[in-house]
């Protein structure tokens, strides 16, 4: 093997390389049954949040069977998996979080040969991982502000590289971005829509939002309504996006009309986490331990402002955030389909634990707990294209009680991945296992926790000394 091939193959694997502890535990769990039978278990409506009738849960070959009536009253109550609508999933530690947490399916917004091989994985059944809808990378246009990353579209022969390469490389839609030119947008859109994938991502800035709510099967972080700041110079973009909500706010609901039906993923968690503001998002030593190498920079920069933020800015930029929380109620209210996103990768935006963050930040912004759910699963579900087979596959997530609340949501009692079972125990090891190949203590957070335990203060404080 060449250098060359030798590097190609070690982006394709780059998800699960070998020697690595967290994918070497998740490869393990591929040899345990898929076949299983569940006594006392009531799923709970992902549309409603009440139980069903009580059935024993069969498995078989990790697809759900249909059970006899239970005998009493539940034991179990079972949602279908969790879908992290929005993610940037970059290493094994990220893959366990999500499972862990209860997210067994998820859209990789910046698709790479890695996330296409973790597909195949889960197709095959190497190793217990969730399963992977792919984006292509950004399709962009020649202004781009990611001039690394993008695939550039400017004439007829670019826009057809893009619609080959999708196609050829299998990957399930195609993710557009800011600098995308009005005329090239609609080429691609059309041609994408002949072939049936579906075109997600940014709004691009140039086009229309009528005509983006229109042509695209999902928008990201509500831009279009609101701007992406992050392209803007950092004293610039707090101003930029309270200017825009005020706008946005006094046209009102025909501002917001056009995506009703259409998928709207808003990631409030990462917004959250970009402000610096500190109520809902700690930048600790801990979360930083999680990123990924290529990440650490970005997160410790993030974490340095946040800690020279003062508390007035913090607090405005916070406001900020929950007046975008508004904007998705509103959405909402116009009929789109909201979906759980959370934009992981982004700084303090960890796998798993942010999934349940952006719960909170939907709940806090008046989504009612079953259209919570509906978010987390089935729009979700339906988002990613999953058929009628999507209904029989063994992807659950069970809790002993019944949640009626997000927080009940955070710490499952037990995960079915394509029929193999991760019970508590289970789920507390990998999690552990997580924090610890990050040369963090298990105790530091604990699973089911949207933070890391805060660290004990200094001595001189706890003693009101000085």
């Amino acid at each position: 093997m060449t250098p060359s091939q030798d590097a190609q193959w070690r982006l394709r694997v780059g998800l699960l390389p070998a020697g690595d502890p967290q994918a070497d535990a998740l490869r393990a769990l591929a040899t345990r049954p898929r076949d299983h039978r569940i006594p006392a278990v009531a799923p709970v409506g992902p549309d409603t949040g009440r139980p069903g009738p009580v059935r024993d849960l069969v498995v078989e070959d990790g697809v759900l069977a249909h059970g006899p009536p239970g005998d009493g009253p539940a034991r179990w109550y079972a949602l279908p998996g969790f879908v992290d609508a929005h993610a940037h999933v970059s290493s094994s530690g990220d893959l366990v979080g999500l499972l862990t947490h209860g997210v067994t399916s998820y859209r990789q917004m910046w698709g790479e040969p890695a996330h296409r091989y973790a597909a195949g994985v889960h197709r095959a059944r190497t190793a217990v991982v969730p399963r992977a809808w792919v984006s292509t990378a950004v399709v962009d246009g020649p202004t781009t502000r990611v001039p690394g990353g993008a695939m550039v579209v400017d004439d007829r022969h670019s826009a057809d590289h893009v619609l080959n390469e999708a196609l050829g490389f299998g990957f399930d839609g195609i993710k557009v971005y800011d600098d995308m030119e009005p005329a090239w947008f609609t080429a691609i859109t059309a041609a994408a829509d002949r072939v049936g994938l579906p075109v997600v991502g940014h709004a691009p800035e140039r086009v229309p939002i009528a005509e983006a709510q229109a042509a695209m099967w999902s928008t990201e972080h509500l831009y279009g309504l609101v701007p992406n700041i992050f392209r803007l110079p950092g004293d610039r973009r707090w101003q930029v996006l309270s200017a825009a909500l005020d706008r946005v706010e006094a046209e009102g609901a025909a501002r917001v009309e056009g995506y009703a039906g259409r998928f709207v993923c808003p990631t409030l968690v990462t917004w959250r986490a970009l402000t610096g503001e500190r109520r809902w998002t700690r930048p600790s030593p801990t979360a930083l331990a999680l990123a990924d190498a290529g990440r650490t920079q970005a997160w410790t920069a993030a974490a340095r402002a946040a800690i020279g933020l003062d508390r007035a800015a913090a607090a405005e930029r916070g406001a900020l955030v929950d007046r975008l929380g508004d904007l998705v109620r509103a959405v909402a209210d116009a009929g789109a389909r909201v979906l759980v996103g959370t934009d992981c990768g982004n700084p303090f935006v960890v796998a798993g634990p942010s999934f349940h963050k952006e719960l909170a930040e939907l709940s806090r912004a008046g989504i009612p707990f079953a259209a919570v759910l509906q978010a987390a699963t089935g729009a979700a579900h339906a988002a990613m294209r999953r058929g009628p087979a999507a209904t029989t596959e063994a992807d659950l997530v069970l809790y002993r009680r019944l949640p009626t609340t997000v927080a009940d949501l955070a710490r499952p009692d037990a995960v079915l991945v394509d029929g193999v079972l991760l019970d508590a125990g289970d789920l507390d090891e990998l999690w552990s296992l997580r924090l610890t190949t990050a040369g963090l203590n298990a105790g530091v957070w604990p699973r089911g926790g949207l933070d890391p335990v805060p660290a004990l203060p200094r001595e001189k404080e706890r003693s009101g000394a000085g």
